[in-house]
């Protein structure tokens, strides 16, 4: 997505200065303390980040992402302008009742934050600084803007006095990028453990879909002994044992995955679609619900 700023329409640019300008943030939780990162193979870098309720300064923001140890990794860094613009992973919007308009809204990145905008690293020849703004323009793309004010003698003086939130990333090695690659995650993980127990339950995936259902069963258990606890390894181990027509088993394993995550909703719509199959199953008929997709 390009940078758009230089085609926004003047009124807009005052409008969006305004808002920034009065520090008014939309209200977002807090979390000071980031326990789990994105690993992106698409892009090469991993990513976290903190939010907090009134955000920060460019210099506390890249203070703290140079400083930030999570992982087991250091080496984390504000991320370019070009390089925030590639990790936008999708809008929440809520409209500003005050203004009218959809400018204050959330902006949900990989590293895990949902945020109306984020500092990068990238500076103007007057040392303006590059924010990520969650306002979308006609196209539905985010809109990006010079960071009104500074210039090369008032950097810090200037940056001080605004306040967005704090977006990490550093480059992923290569042994970790090739198992992020194999892992084909679009979750945020712990730790490498985890990431590595989801390159088991991609092999189960792939098993799922080829109709080899014992392999995805015995990679998914695979995946669970790695990490216990693992709610999409119950989910993979329950729907396996459906497609075997192991009813009892494939209940048993789906409710843990809930009780682990009660958000998770393909655990919901598969236990469904299990008990049915369980129903079915003591009547002697076929179960009629279609049977889960694993993708």
């Amino acid at each position: 997505m390009p940078a758009l700023g230089h085609r926004v329409r003047p009124a807009l640019i005052l409008l969006l200065a305004a808002l920034i300008g009065s520090q008014s943030f939309a209200a977002a939780p807090n979390d000071p303390t980031p326990t789990t990162w994105w690993p992106d193979p698409t892009t090469g870098l991993m990513w976290a980040g903190q939010q907090t309720k009134n955000g920060m300064t460019w210099q506390a923001a890249t203070n703290y992402c140079t400083s930030l140890k999570l992982g087991g990794y250091s080496g984390w860094r504000l991320p370019t302008q070009s390089e925030a613009d590639a990790v936008t992973f999708y809008y929440k919007q809520y409209y500003n009742t005050k203004y009218g308009t959809d400018y204050d809204s959330y902006l949900e990145f990989k590293g895990g934050i949902s945020a109306d905008f984020v500092w990068t690293s990238t500076l103007s020849d007057s040392q303006d600084a590059w924010t990520v703004i969650a306002g979308l323009d006609a196209g539905g793309s985010p809109l990006f803007f010079w960071w009104h004010g500074p210039d090369s003698n008032h950097l810090q003086e200037k940056v001080t006095n605004h306040r967005a939130h704090a977006l990490c990333t550093r480059p992923m090695e290569a042994d970790l990028l090739q198992t992020a690659k194999d892992a084909q995650v679009n979750v945020r993980v712990p730790d490498l453990v985890t990431l590595n127990a989801y390159v088991l339950l991609n092999k189960a995936k792939v098993a799922y879909g080829a109709g080899q259902y014992q392999e995805s069963l015995a990679q998914a258990q695979n995946a669970l002994q790695m990490k216990p606890g693992l709610a999409p390894a119950y989910w993979g181990i329950g729907i396996s044992y459906g497609m075997l027509g192991q009813w009892d088993l494939a209940v048993t394993n789906l409710e843990t995955a809930l009780k682990i995550d009660k958000r998770y909703e393909d655990a919901k719509n598969s236990l469904k679609w299990a008990k049915q199959g369980q129903q079915a199953a003591k009547k002697n008929k076929a179960p009629k619900a279609k049977s889960p997709q694993w993708t």
